[in-house]
């Protein structure tokens, strides 16, 4: 079975040039980790889910936040996890250079097997 995706274009003419490219590197990045996750668009954000809501893309005008579905569960050794939500929590990313650090892949990772146990 295919995995869902978005009409990323589509979905991103609405938004900065720079938005639209940090959106779309963070999202090649986590279809790069999990091509496994579908990607779809909820609340006009983009969703990715594997056995259930996993993380999310929210465009902002200066940044992009990669929220969690299940943040307050992840390992966070650097703090970069902010938020006060009952279980989401949120990485906020304003450059692609933080897109590739280690930190991130262990987030997305553990996000992933979190919805797998």
């Amino acid at each position: 079975m295919e995995n869902k995706r978005i009409d990323l274009d589509k979905y991103l003419s609405t938004y900065s040039d720079d938005m639209s490219s940090l959106a779309r590197d963070l999202r090649n990045r986590i279809l790069e980790l999990v091509p496994e996750l579908d990607e779809l668009i909820k609340w006009k954000n983009l969703f990715y889910e594997k056995n259930g809501f996993v993380c999310a893309i929210v465009l902002h005008k200066d940044h992009v936040n990669l929220e969690f579905a299940r943040g307050t569960e992840l390992a966070d050794p650097e703090g970069i996890l902010e938020g006060t939500g009952k279980n989401m929590r949120h990485v906020k990313i304003v450059n692609s250079d933080e897109i590739g650090s280690e930190i991130l892949r262990n987030m997305i990772l553990e996000a992933v097997k979190l919805n797998n146990t």
